[in-house]
Order: C-alpha cells, then structure tokens, then sequence
C-alpha cells in the first residue's frame, strides 16, 4: 500500500459557536484528510451543523486539496450538517467525490442517501456505498 500521511482538521470551531449554542470545550472533534499518494480523502468526522458556514473550517481542508469526502450528515438531527450544507461542503472543498455518511447506522434515525444526493452541487459525483458494502474507488485522473 506504501506509505499514507493523515492530516487532522477540526470538525467543530476549536472556540466553540455561540450563534449555535456549542461551548468550548465541547469542540474538539476531528475529522481527516488522509493522502495515500494516489487520492487524497476527506473523512468528516462529527462535523457541526453549520460548518459550511465556517471558513476558518473549510480552508485548512481545501488546501489539502481532498478528491473523495465521507460527509457525515443527517436530514433533520441538528448536530450534523443538513443535505443543503452537505452539498455546500462538498462544493466548498472542491471534491469530485462525495460519499455519505451516517445512513443505515441508526434504526430510529436512518435517511435515504438518494435524497441526499439531490443536494449535490454539479460536477460533485455522488457514491452511495450500500451498507456493509465495500467498493474499490479509482479517481479520474489516476494514471
């Protein structure tokens, strides 16, 4: 497999988000960028509702310039992104991949990841994994 390198970014505002009622230190969740030399993928982690909103969240993680992003978001539990910011997220880093996460983890909870999908801005490709599934993923520029 060779070597991989794994960046850690912040899934919430280090200093919390009083508009969204979230103290420090009730902050330090993380998410990944992880680049195995061939593709670079962004793993969410347990973001906050609003982080389309937070720039200071989203550059770090753009300037590593992930390709594929495992986007955790639910439709209507207000602790993760919505599908609208999901999408905005997606677009905001640039990704040509974005898969979600979070669906098919909870019996009460579940979503549809079609739905989901809807919300994806052009030219970000949705890849729905089904569950207890696994794919093998090749970029578009893998040579």
């Amino acid at each position: 497999m060779g070597s991989v390198t794994a960046h850690t970014v912040f899934a919430k505002p280090h200093d919390g988000d009083p508009d969204a009622d979230i103290k420090a230190p009730d902050v330090q969740h993380l998410g990944f960028v992880v680049d195995t030399g061939d593709i670079r993928i962004y793993i969410s982690g347990d973001p906050i509702n609003n982080f389309a909103d937070h720039e200071t969240l989203l550059a770090p993680i753009r300037d590593l310039k992930p390709q594929v992003g495992f986007l955790t978001n639910h439709p209507n539990e207000g602790e993760f992104p919505f599908f609208e910011g999901s999408g905005k997220i997606a677009g905001a880093l640039g990704l040509q991949t974005a898969i979600p996460t979070h669906y098919g983890c909870f019996v009460q909870r579940d979503y549809d990841p079609q739905q989901w999908a809807e919300h994806l801005p052009q030219g970000v490709n949705p890849l729905i994994i089904p569950y207890n599934q696994a794919v093998v993923y090749q970029p578009k520029n893998f040579q």
